[in-house]
């Protein structure tokens, strides 16, 4: 029953089809384009997407011309009744052009009421060339499944075509009028096609070859970012959906019965993805190339808002945001402001090229050429897609001009030739570059050879300066060490003569050595001109060098004028009066003196009748040696004699009465001695007293000169590498 309800079905809407003004056919004769629409249709909505063929052959009256629906959702199914004629005088094989529609169910209704389901046809369905699976020499042709809708229509016939359209809402189709194809005469195109496809795609090979060895021989981003976009580009074009409905791949590749979870087939993800991918790397690319983030950081600023919204429309597009009445107008609003923002961003690129031509780079004036060609086809792409009419829709339905009337075609040919003309951008980029910096390094060689011109002569007179400075600093340092040399000769005059030494002791050894040529240390002997007890001082004044040695020659001229004023004063007494005439000697003894300088010093008064010394002692201390090898330490107080400030009553040095046996050494040091660092050299530390009464108990009964060598070869033992670090006596 069901089968009869067809058929009568069928013979109604034939019968209809030739009474109706409203589908009053296409003639297909020899004067009919290749492609080819009828204009008069009548579509049928069906929101629920529930109804068969059979269903909709049954309400013929619910059919409406396609000019009164406004707004076509993607939720939807479209039943859409074209009717042809064939006016030729022989058979001809017609061909469903599914261009526009996510999904095409088509039915050929004959004349005798037989009904043909067709293969299934749609922009997301792969039509899969069986040709490449065998040899057509070997099998014959029609042994072949075709990847195509397609459907023979006998001279002189009508027939009816009832197709079942899912509209599409990235690409949507420009109309309800289903475009058909004449098979045979396409065929002969198709070769046409075929070497169009494979030149763009061969060329954009030979330029990614090119581009990914430029970028692995050259650091240089530009190179990388162009090698990023023509490998997007290569594999754009190799799935795009070009003018027959194939994508090139799919000649190698049989993916059409492979879905993704979400129900998109994977040639059309790989396309979407790819599409999207290409515009995207190519901002990329263009920025990189105009320094857009340098020179235009608001257009940086814009392009990367793109950037995201693409991302977003891509998403979008894979995921099925875009289904549903609302969404479908949301759809095409989107589809159109991408349109805009890219052709808006191209005319950026193109006006910050000349502008930084115009500012003195000239490798910008090669980009500002290549983008003018990609503008318009990428212009004429995405105005094909929604709909709008292009230049290309006006060239001559056969050759070249049928290739770029298809927008997909049309944005392969334009990426090609983008890619070509952006190749010789680049390598002029890089020539422009090698050029300025052939010049910068020619500036850069003649402003060295200048400088070192200029550098010599400046070299040459401050040579002659420094050889006049040399010759004054050598006879000023001349001066200055004859001076030092002639005040360490009057410094050593100063020391005890030998003729106060003669007799006053058993055995005498000195060490004196200013750390500098001259010092602060001094040793004084009272005059040998009386007899009975004599005076012995040592002396250590603040500084070394100079200073230290004019305040040196204070201390032992106010030593002689203490004790030829009065012979017989005990030591303390005498280090009191020292302390006296250095403070006023050095004018120390005012509120607004300029100094605060002194001494530390020791007299001992010698008594060699009664075996018995005075000693009296300011910071400065004795050592005393016994016979037995016992050593004494005799302790000073703590004053300091001739500074500003005035020694505490309690500091104040007292006298000390030694007994001697015949045969026991004094030893007498400066702190140049005792604070002398040395020893392990990873751990330095000062000589001091308790390692000299170690030294000293060794050396009983030695005389004067023994001991002193001895101290000697410790102390340089000791210090090791360490500078000295004072002036040195020990007596």
């Amino acid at each position: 029953m069901n089968k009869i309800k067809i058929f009568l079905c069928g013979l109604g809407l034939i019968a209809a089809s030739f009474f109706s003004e409203a589908i009053a056919g296409q003639t297909f004769s020899k004067d009919t384009p290749l492609v080819f629409q009828d204009k008069n249709v009548r579509v049928f909505q069906d929101f629920t997407n529930s109804a068969s063929y059979a269903d909709v052959l049954a309400q013929q009256d619910k059919f409406i011309p396609a000019d009164q629906i406004k707004i076509i959702r993607p939720d939807a199914s479209y039943w859409i009744i074209q009717d042809i004629v064939n006016n030729f005088d022989q058979d001809k094989r017609i061909q469903i052009d599914s261009s526009g529609w996510r999904e095409l169910s088509p039915y050929v209704i004959r004349n005798d009421g037989e009904i043909l389901r067709l293969k299934p046809a749609g922009f997301e369905i792969s039509n899969f060339n069986f040709y490449v699976t065998g040899s057509p020499s070997v099998t014959a042709i029609s042994k072949f499944e075709s990847p195509f809708a397609r459907f023979l229509i006998r001279k002189g016939e009508r027939v009816t075509v009832l197709s079942k359209a899912v509209f599409h809402p990235i690409f949507p189709a420009k109309s309800f009028s289903i475009s058909f194809i004449d098979s045979d005469s396409y065929s002969d195109f198709r070769r046409f096609g075929l070497y169009m496809e494979g030149a763009l795609l061969g060329t954009l090979f030979a330029l990614m070859i090119f581009s990914i060895f430029n970028a692995v021989q050259s650091s240089d981003k530009v190179n990388r970012y162009y090698a990023l976009w023509i490998i997007i580009a290569f594999f754009s074009v190799a799935s795009m959906n070009v003018i027959d409905g194939n994508r090139l791949f799919e000649f190698f590749i049989n993916i059409e019965n492979l879905k993704a979870p979400w129900s998109d087939t994977y040639a059309y993800i790989i396309f979407v993805g790819f599409a999207f991918a290409q515009s995207i790397s190519y901002i990329l690319f263009a920025r990189q190339y105009l320094g857009i983030k340098t020179y235009f950081p608001k257009i940086q600023f814009v392009t990367n808002i793109f950037i995201v919204y693409a991302l977003v429309y891509c998403f979008a597009a894979l995921t099925g945001g875009f289904y549903g009445e609302t969404m479908a107008v949301i759809g095409q609003w989107v589809a159109k402001t991408y349109s805009v923002m890219v052709g808006a961003i191209l005319l950026t690129f193109f006006i910050c090229s000349y502008l930084r031509y115009r500012a003195g780079f000239g490798f910008a004036l090669f980009f500002t050429y290549a983008i003018v060609p990609y503008l318009i086809f990428r212009l004429s792409f995405l105005f094909g897609i929604i709909g709008m009419p292009t230049p290309f829709q006006y060239l001559p339905d056969h050759g070249l001009g049928y290739f770029l009337k298809n927008p997909f075609t049309n944005q392969a040919f334009g990426v090609c030739l983008e890619g070509l003309i952006m190749a010789l951008a680049v390598i002029s980029r890089a020539r422009w570059l090698q050029g300025e910096l052939t010049l910068s390094m020619r500036a850069q060689q003649d402003l060295v050879e200048n400088q070192n011109k200029i550098l010599e002569e400046t070299v040459a007179a401050r040579t002659r300066e420094l050889a006049e400075q040399h010759r004054e600093l050598d006879e000023a340092h001349q001066f200055i060490v004859s001076s030092v040399d002639y005040a360490s000769r009057l410094q050593r005059s100063q020391l005890p003569k030998p003729y106060r030494i003669e007799g006053r002791f058993a055995s005498l050894g000195t060490i004196w050595e200013p750390r500098d040529t001259i010092g602060g240390d001094l040793w004084w002997l009272s005059s040998s001109q009386r007899a009975g007890p004599f005076m012995l001082a040592v002396a250590d004044c603040t500084g070394h060098g100079v200073p230290g040695a004019m305040l040196s020659l204070l201390v032992s001229n106010s030593l002689e004028r203490i004790y030829s004023a009065d012979p017989n004063k005990s030591p303390s007494e005498a280090l009191m009066t020292l302390d006296f005439l250095v403070r006023n000697g050095l004018n120390q003894d005012t509120e607004d003196s300029e100094s605060d300088d002194g001494c530390d010093a020791m007299i001992m008064r010698i008594d060699r009748e009664q075996h018995t010394i005075v000693f009296a002692g300011a910071k400065i201390g004795a050592f005393q040696l016994t016979t037995r090898g016992e050593v004494i330490r005799h302790m000073a107080t703590r004053a300091s004699l001739g500074y500003c400030q005035k020694p505490d009553p309690e500091d104040e040095p007292n006298d000390q009465r030694i007994a001697y046996t015949p045969g026991d050494a004094f030893v007498i040091v400066t702190d140049g001695f005792t604070d002398q660092i040395g020893g392990n050299p990873a751990s330095p530390s000062s000589f001091g007293y308790r390692r000299i009464e170690q030294l000293l108990s060794g050396l009983a009964n030695c005389s004067a000169e023994k001991i002193t060598d001895r101290m000697k070869e410790e102390f340089d033992l000791w210090r090791g590498e360490q500078k000295r670090r004072d002036d040195l006596t020990v007596i």
